[in-house]
């Protein structure tokens, strides 16, 4: 008896079309990997500082033309100058009201004497000035080219002639006021000052 031939089993059909199914959604799925595959390493690469675009530049000082050194105001130095020079600045400073000019030519300390009155003070030169404000300077109009008959009275006075020597600058105000500015060598040493002339009779 011969023996048949063996038969080689077939792959059937239905198992041929699942692998080949199964081969085709692999390539599918691996083609989009590929695809998506630069994107998110795109997406996840670390991304460097952007350096600041401006940069301030540096500000350099402006240069101003220089004119060179201010000269600073000349001081008055009565000892400079003339009694004149003294005797019209201070009548200036009264007849005008301005007596913060007078400041430079009294002495430290100035005494300050008021007629009628027990006012006999020394004061600093700054405080002088500001009791001149007692006779009201600027106000009125003031003479202080007196006759010498008028100073000679004042001089008499029992009082307060002592303070009208010959080298007292001497004004008087339409008011009737009357100062007298006694020098104590270039510079004034005593302030006197009556609200009235007539206080300054007998």
């Amino acid at each position: 008896m011969i023996p048949s031939p063996s038969r080689t089993a077939s792959p059937s059909p239905t198992a041929s079309r699942s692998s080949t199914t199964s081969l085709a959604a692999r390539a599918a799925l691996a083609a989009t990997a590929a695809a998506l595959l630069p994107v998110t390493l795109t997406a996840c690469a670390p991304t460097e500082p952007t350096s600041a675009s401006t940069s301030p530049a540096a500000s350099e000082p402006s240069e101003t033309p220089d004119d060179g050194p201010s000269s600073p105001a000349p001081s008055v130095d009565p000892s400079d100058g003339h009694e004149g020079d003294m005797a019209a600045d201070i009548a200036d400073a009264i007849s005008s009201g301005n007596t913060a000019a007078i400041d430079d030519y009294l002495t430290e300390p100035t005494r300050v004497v008021i007629a009628a009155s027990e006012a006999d003070v020394q004061y600093s030169a700054v405080d002088a000035v500001l009791a001149l404000d007692y006779v009201q300077p600027g106000v009125g109009v003031w003479d202080f080219a007196l006759d010498a008959a008028v100073t000679d009275g004042y001089a008499a006075s029992s009082s307060y002639g002592t303070f009208f020597p010959d080298d007292a600058i001497v004004g008087r105000s339409d008011t009737g006021a009357v100062v007298s500015f006694i020098p104590n060598g270039d510079r004034i040493g005593t302030i006197f000052m009556s609200i009235d002339e007539a206080f300054l009779a007998g």
